[in-house]
């Protein structure tokens, strides 16, 4: 009987001889692999009849049993995947090209960075004493907060040096001890009786405003015949108008700064105590500022804490109200006979930063809430009075107010009045200055409410904010 043949048999063989063939290849070429086609029985040294099977052993199958084909199939792949003679190998893709132009860019803009901090480590170590915490400059004539003023200088050289890469928007500061802010750029005021005009201006202010909520509003009941005045630069806007709450003639100003420099205290004379006395539009002038508002008169009475120039001059603590103003254009206050002595004064004053203060008042608002007034020293506080006030509302964020005689014989105020009526505006706080005929809110050269007897009054000092851009580099907007 002839030999019999299994055909899994048969493929398990031909798969172990292609096995073999292809590790020989390996070991022959590892560099270069070459396709060869599947080894034949005839290439193996078998002789292709040992392959045949019998005829007619098994008659269900034909005589190659799916064999012939299955090596075929083999065959033809291993052929079509081999490469020809003089076919190219394909083509890696290509690296993208650099561009040459930015990466000198960013080299040069590197350099410079690490040119700038170089300097500014000699800057600081040259002009800061080791105990102080404070930085001075080199002639000795001020004080600047050490963190915030390398910050401002370092923020506006990287703004310099990438200004072609990317914005950096630059930190302009005044130094706390100069008596003259930079000049308010002419082409940034304006005046306007429309609306849309000042909603325009809060618009494109919209970097400066930092999402904070205004206060200023176009559905007020506007006072007839009365303009809106404006002041904007990158560093300040300031928005004014007059408007009617409950029948008084209320004189309003709204302030947003960018840093808490620019909110400032000028003194006649520019020395404390001095005996001269000026108007409050003249101070203004000679200030450059943009909006002043009038202060305490503290040449007037010798009432509360006063400071100047972080230095602590008066420290009547059993009297009234004081309202201080911090580094960062904070107001804080303190109430009648919360310090004991001197000492305490002048800690609260190094703690917290101060920089000058006044002393009238009383506290209208505080935390958001209406303080009511049952008695105060100075002020007739339940007298129809022209009356004045300065209140915060979030971060460098102020509204000025004034409440006086009007040709048309309009009601004043009360303090209590006052106090509500600059609640309304949703300030966190809010501070009462002098009133009377030294009621005055200053803005492109004079007066823009109506002063009591039509003349300003000679005062001591004033409250006043400025733009921090220097003069020689003024933008129109």
């Amino acid at each position: 009987m002839s030999e019999k043949y299994d055909l899994d048999e048969l493929l398990r063989e031909f798969s172990s001889y292609w096995d073999e063939a292809q590790a020989k290849e390996e070991k022959a070429a590892p560099s270069a692999p070459e396709y060869v086609a599947a080894p034949s029985p005839e290439d193996s040294g078998r002789d292709a009849e040992d392959y045949a099977l019998p005829e007619n052993e098994y008659p269900e199958y034909e005589q190659d049993h799916g064999y012939e084909e299955f090596r075929e199939d083999f065959s033809r792949d291993y052929e079509e995947d081999e490469p020809g003679p003089g076919t190219e190998e394909p083509e890696l893709p290509l690296k993208p090209k650099k561009n040459i132009f930015t990466e000198i860019l960013m080299s040069v803009a590197g350099l410079i960075f690490l040119a700038v901090s170089a300097i500014a480590i000699i800057w600081v170590g040259l002009n800061v004493h080791p105990d102080a915490g404070v930085a001075t400059t080199v002639s000795g004539s001020g004080k600047l907060n050490l963190m915030s003023g390398l910050d401002a200088y370092m923020n506006n050289a990287a703004s310099d040096a990438l200004s072609d890469l990317t914005y950096i928007r630059k930190i302009y500061t005044i130094d706390e001890n100069a008596t003259v802010a930079p000049v308010p750029d002419p082409d940034g005021f304006g005046t306007t009786d429309d609306p849309a005009v000042i909603q325009k201006l809060i618009d494109d202010a919209w970097e400066l405003i930092a999402g904070q909520d205004m206060i200023w509003s176009p559905d007020a009941d506007f006072v007839p015949g009365e303009p809106m005045r404006y002041y904007y630069d990158e560093t300040i806007l300031v928005i004014q108008w007059k408007e009617y709450i409950d029948g008084r003639c209320c004189t309003m100003a709204e302030v947003k700064l960018a840093h808490g420099s620019q909110l400032r205290r000028k003194i006649a004379d520019d020395t404390y105590g001095s005996s001269i006395q000026l108007y409050a539009s003249e101070m203004a002038n000679a200030a450059n500022s943009v909006i002043a508002i009038n202060g305490d008169f503290y040449t007037f009475r010798d009432m509360g804490i006063t400071v100047y120039q972080r230095k602590l001059y008066r420290s009547d603590f059993d009297s009234v109200d004081t309202c201080f103003f911090d580094s960062k254009g904070d107001m804080i206050f303190s109430k009648v006979g919360q310090f004991d002595n001197t000492a305490d004064a002048e800690q609260f004053i190094q703690d917290n930063d101060i920089l000058f203060s006044v002393a009238f008042g009383p506290v209208l608002v505080e935390n958001g809430e209406l303080i009511y007034c049952a008695s105060y020293p100075i002020g007739e506080i339940d007298t129809q009075y022209s009356r004045s006030c300065i209140a915060q509302k979030g971060e460098l964020h102020y509204l000025l107010m004034t409440i006086n005689h009007t040709p048309d014989a309009r009601p004043r105020a009360t303090i209590n009045e006052l106090g509500s009526y600059i609640h309304s505006k949703g300030v966190d706080k809010a501070y009462c200055l002098d009133g009377g005929q030294t009621s005055e809110i200053v803005m492109m050269g004079g007066p823009v409410n109506y002063v009591d007897f039509g003349n300003e009054r000679l005062v001591s000092d004033i409250i006043y904010f400025a733009t921090a851009i220097p003069s020689s580099q003024e933008v129109s907007q």
